[in-house]
């Protein structure tokens, strides 16, 4: 089996021009990438987008749920959280149904049932909860990892974004290429996650187009391969 990885965009909610930029890089170089959706924030303008696009190139986009508001409860300003501590299950339980029917009502079959946690932050209780509504597949990062069966587990390994001081910077293109080979190598699947807000101006855009482009020539390479949770998930129904 050759090298295989997935792109995952957090923070989908809104047409604005840094998410523009980015979806159109990645599509004009035909790279799939994992869209998460914010359910409770997400507007018409783009969903008709994200519907439109789906059905004109389904094998370069898959859209997923990314928790309901993207609320922080944390009270003590370290660890964010939207599903975990201080929440109870029935708060948990609303929440992942409200975005669930919102996801559901939106896209309809464009939507792929995987579940991305806000800040990667969740609990046993979480875990739970998306068991009972049904969805397929987890992404959440490394830092918590939970081995549950009834899903299919893909972790977000590498961030394009680097956070310090509560300000976001981009890395270097090259390095987050470095380690996603890396990743490849020792893992089944590597993940990039990003955050298409933070390629703003040209330095960071710069470094986003550099990534794309290495990941275009990757892909002409026999044995690598860049997929979408749609794709894991239907090569594990047909095994």
């Amino acid at each position: 089996m050759g090298a295989r990885l997935f792109i995952r965009n957090d923070d989908v909610w809104t047409l604005d021009k840094e998410f523009c930029f980015f979806f159109e890089e990645a599509v004009k170089r035909d790279i799939p990438v994992v869209h998460a959706v914010i359910p409770g924030k997400m507007d018409q303008e783009a969903v008709e987008f994200l519907c439109r696009a789906k059905k004109k190139t389904p094998q370069l986009l898959d859209i997923v749920q990314h928790g309901w508001m993207h609320k922080n409860y944390s009270i003590d300003g370290t660890t964010k959280f939207e599903f975990g501590p201080l929440r109870d299950l029935r708060s948990q339980q609303e929440d992942i149904q409200l975005g669930l029917k919102k996801m559901r009502e939106a896209f309809g079959e464009y939507f792929t049932p995987a579940f991305v946690p806000p800040y990667h932050s969740y609990d046993k209780v979480t875990l739970n909860v998306l068991g009972e509504e049904g969805f397929k597949v987890f992404s959440a990062g490394t830092r918590w990892s939970q081995k549950d069966k009834r899903f299919i587990e893909i972790p977000a390994q590498i961030s394009f974004s680097r956070y310090e001081e509560g300000k976001a910077s981009i890395r270097p293109a090259k390095e987050v290429l470095t380690e996603a080979a890396k990743a490849a190598v020792r893992r089944p699947l590597a993940g990039v996650l990003t955050h298409h807000k933070d390629f703003a101006g040209l330095g960071p855009r710069r470094e986003l187009t550099r990534f794309f482009d290495c990941i275009a020539a990757l892909k002409k390479k026999e044995n690598w391969r860049v997929l979408l949770f749609s794709d894991i998930l239907s090569a594990s129904k047909g095994a």
